[in-house]
């Protein structure tokens, strides 16, 4: 590990990996950054990692000394390459496939640098898992969304549903390689106890009265009259919206039933 840099650059090199800048795979190569967000992790020996878009290993050198981890790599030479190393590594299981068109296996906590251009996919995406913590690798150009109380978009203002999200500090363009036209920000991820506007938000593709109805069946094992007389006595503000879908809300929309629902 005392030399990463050079090892990610010559893999790289020897792999032909193409440019970050065409498919947004970036490669951590500072070493102190790396070692930081593991530890930021607070690994025990019972916890299951999951790592989105592994690359050449790096987290799982470390990792895999403490606990078990899951690899997930859709790049086919780092996978073969991870296969090579890590094979017979009980610790390490290795899954080559698109990490946005899979089920997750178990796992509990998150360490993972995804590719920048798929990043707030795969944020999107955890909402509909259980787990402790995760630290991440973020662009800024979504951290900043997450992290900031002042500039709301509908992804911050949903993913704040599910996530409690905490600055851990910058990373500079420099601590990858191939270097990234922007900076980014690690960010701890903490999250949320399940509630209602959780199971509305995960119901996106529904009416929100229809998502209301049966994330109250699901959360609060009520009748499904009993969920829609209590739809019907919401204030007419979020009655008003409750056929539209919960991915047509607006921003404002989204902040009427955030405010409704978040006691």
């Amino acid at each position: 590990m005392a030399q990463l840099k050079d090892t990610i650059i010559k893999l790289v090199d020897d792999y032909k990996i193409k440019s970050g800048n065409e498919n947004g795979q970036n490669f951590l190569i500072d070493e102190e950054v790396l070692r930081e967000e593991i530890e930021k992790c607070e690994l025990k020996s019972s916890d299951i990692v999951l790592d989105i878009g592994a690359g050449f290993g790096s987290i799982e050198n470390l990792v895999s000394k403490k606990c078990k981890i899951i690899a997930i790599e859709k790049e086919i030479k780092c996978y073969s390459y991870l296969i090579d190393k890590y094979e017979i590594d009980q610790n390490v299981q290795i899954i080559n496939s698109d990490a946005l068109d899979m089920i997750y296996p178990k796992f509990n906590k998150i360490l993972s640098n995804p590719p920048y251009n798929i990043s707030d996919r795969i944020i999107e995406k955890l909402s509909f898992y259980d787990f402790e913590l995760g630290v991440m690798i973020l662009p800024n150009t979504i951290s900043q969304q997450l992290l900031s109380k002042e500039s709301k978009t509908r992804f911050s203002e949903i993913q704040k549903i599910f996530f409690k999200f905490e600055e851990i500090g910058e990373v500079k363009k420099e601590a990858f390689y191939p270097v990234p036209r922007i900076t980014s920000k690690m960010i701890k991820i903490i999250k949320k106890q399940n509630d209602i506007l959780q199971e509305i938000f995960r119901r996106k593709e529904m009416l929100l009265k229809n998502a209301f109805i049966t994330g109250s069946i699901a959360l609060e094992h009520k009748t499904k009259r009993e969920s829609k007389q209590e739809f019907q006595g919401l204030p007419n503000n979020i009655k008003s919206i409750g056929n539209k879908q919960v991915n047509e809300l607006t921003l404002d929309e989204i902040n009427e039933v955030i405010k409704q629902f978040n006691h």
